[in-house]
């Protein structure tokens, strides 16, 4: 019996086969994902000035960052690194293509406004042009009592004194000349504001001009500017031989195209 008993204390003592070792882990290594990304975060970051590009690559930094941090331990450095690089392409990124459509708005803008602007300097050096032409092409001579248009504006003959004597008491033609009084009404009959002076309007004697005569006169036409529909009336003076038969009242001006470029003097006349 005592036999016995002695065995099972030793079967007792004696470690099973089927008892547990604990077994010390090994150190994790890093993996590929890891590595890559940090290589596309570095990309990210230097790419981070190119439009649209540079917030793909950002992009996918963050995504393989985050996916090498749930693989491995030993990522971890790796995978904060390519996410910092990532978040910091990424803002870069947006704010490099926010200017960038900023500054192509503002070019389309620009763009839109220089057109308008070419536009609008094309129709008027057009209506320019057809004004000038139609000047060109208009009646230029004008019989005794017609209203005459001398270009932008119409002149109405009132009356002629073929030998005003002046009432001064001092002022006197030269030899061989007589003062000729003529009374005016000028019109504008266009739109636009229209600026008349005495000297505008001359005196042709059997085809040579005469400036106005230096005499006081009552009532003298001193010109000025016409809104649309405004007149001025007055008594313009002028010196001419007395053997002057043909009197006109001229007015001379120059106007000009732009396609075809053309310059020309025009000549009104009004017979008196």
């Amino acid at each position: 019996m005592a036999k016995q008993d002695g065995e099972k204390k030793t079967k007792q003592a004696a470690p099973t086969s089927a008892s547990k070792v604990a077994v010390a882990a090994g150190p994790q290594s890093v993996t590929g994902i890891g590595i890559a990304a940090l290589v596309v975060g570095i990309v990210a970051f230097l790419s981070g000035l190119l439009p649209i590009w540079g917030l793909i690559v950002a992009a996918a930094a963050i995504v393989l960052s985050i996916i090498a941090l749930k693989k491995s331990a030993a990522n971890k450095p790796f995978g904060i690194a390519g996410i910092i690089l990532g978040a910091v392409a990424a803002l870069t990124n947006l704010i490099v293509t926010a200017f960038w459509v900023i500054a192509i708005v503002a070019t389309v803008a620009t763009g839109g406004a220089a057109i308008q602007a070419t536009k609008v300097a094309t129709d008027v050096l057009s209506a320019q042009d057809a004004a000038a032409k139609a000047e060109m092409d208009a009646k230029k001579d004008f019989a005794k009592g017609e209203t005459a248009r001398f270009g932008t504006f119409d002149v109405k003959v009132n009356s002629v004194d073929t030998n005003y004597q002046s009432t001064d008491g001092y002022s006197q033609p030269d030899t061989g000349n007589k003062y000729v009084l003529v009374n005016v009404t000028v019109t504008n009959p266009g739109p636009d504001s229209v600026s008349v002076s005495d000297y505008d309007l001359q005196l042709s004697a059997d085809g040579v001009s005469n400036t106005n005569a230096y005499l006081s006169v009552n009532s003298p036409f001193s010109g000025g500017t016409l809104a649309k529909g405004a007149s001025l009336t007055g008594n313009l003076v002028y010196s001419v031989p007395t053997t002057a038969s043909k009197l006109l009242l001229t007015y001379d001006t120059t106007v000009f195209t732009t396609k075809p470029y053309k310059l020309e003097k025009l000549t009104y006349t009004l017979a008196l």
